[in-house]
Parts: structure tokens; C-alpha cells; sequence
């Protein structure tokens, strides 16, 4: 019998819908969604970055990436300048005022993330992300971006980088990516 808490996708997918439900509850008060303030940190982090590598780097579809930036610029947080080497491009950057709300919303955002990993003990937190890490770097091509970034932020924060696997299991070949079936998420 079809049980779908056996699959890992859907428990991904479970707890991927709980993660925004924690985020938007902790950031009510700002009334930004998890992937505006994705978006807005990519931003900060890449001065000038065009919407087609901001949508790669969120791995968020064009569509959504396009209506993201236009509430963002409607609220102040991002300006969009033409960028003179094309004209159908804009060079986005972060406002003061979107540089005030990433740090006024920063500690509300770790906070659900504190309170999504809290069942977990401090050991398996840092096994959990070190898992997450692999299936994200293994099945997206696009999520590479973000990661990059991910990277370059935390090397820049001196936590260095990705941890490094614990595991005393020999290491498997790792699969070709697979992008079928891949999910995004739209912008309320």
C-alpha cells in the first residue's frame, strides 16, 4: 500500500510547506515571503545582478522571479537601473530602506530556522543541513548558483565552508541529476 510519509519527496515537500509556514509567522510583522527575502539577500550579495541570474540563483521559474522584483521595487527594497551593455536587462540593487529590512527581519528569519531544527539534537542538525547540502548540490544545476553563494557568504562570515561529510560508510557514486518532477514556489 501507497504510503507517501515513506517518501522522501513528500516529506521534503511536508517540510518544505512547514519551513515557510514557521518563516512567515516569525516575519509577519514585515510582510515579506521567503522568496522576496531570498531574492532581496541575493541582491545585496550581487549588486547589479540582471533578473535572469537572480532567477537562476533563487531557482525560482522567470515568471515568478519577474513579479518578485516588481513588489520589491514597488516597495522601495531594490532599484532597477538599465544596464548600458542591454537594454532589455535591468541591473537591480538593494535600496537603505531593503537594507534596513534585511536586518530587521535577519533575527526573525533565524529564529525560524532555529525553531524548524529544534526537535533535532545539535549533532543531527549539523548531520541534517550536511545532507541537504548533497541532495541539493547533486540535483540541481541550477541551485549551484545559490550555493556558491551560500558559500562565498559564509567564507565571508569566517564559518568556512560546507562541512565536510562525517560519514564512515564508503561513498556511493552519486546519481545523474534529475530535474524531472522539480517544484517551485510561487510568490503570494
Amino acid at each position: 500500500m501507497f504510503d507517501p510519509f515513506d517518501k522522501p519527496g513528500f516529506l521534503i515537500r511536508r517540510l518544505q510547506q512547514i519551513s515557510v509556514r514557521i518563516f512567515a509567522e516569525a516575519t509577519a510583522a514585515f510582510d515579506i515571503s521567503t522568496v522576496q527575502y531570498g531574492a532581496l539577500q541575493v541582491i545585496e550579495h550581487q549588486p547589479g545582478i540582471d533578473q535572469i541570474s537572480l532567477s537562476q540563483a533563487t531557482d525560482t521559474d522567470r515568471t515568478t522571479i519577474v513579479r518578485v522584483v516588481d513588489r520589491l521595487s514597488a516597495a522601495g527594497l531594490i532599484s532597477k537601473e538599465s544596464n548600458p551593455d542591454d537594454r532589455r536587462s535591468n541591473r537591480l540593487h538593494v535600496t537603505a530602506a531593503g537594507a534596513r529590512l534585511l536586518r530587521e527581519v535577519y533575527e526573525h528569519a533565524e529564529a525560524s530556522q532555529r525553531r524548524l531544527l529544534a526537535p533535532l539534537a545539535p549533532d543531527d542538525r549539523a548531520d541534517f543541513l550536511r545532507h541537504l547540502w548533497l541532495l541539493v548540490t547533486t540535483h540541481s544545476e541550477q541551485t549551484m548558483a545559490a550555493t556558491d553563494l551560500a558559500a562565498r557568504r559564509r567564507m565571508a562570515n569566517g564559518v568556512g565552508e560546507a562541512p565536510p561529510r562525517r560519514s564512515t560508510r564508503p561513498r556511493q557514486p552519486r546519481p545523474r541529476p534529475n530535474h524531472a518532477g522539480m517544484r517551485r514556489e510561487a510568490v503570494k
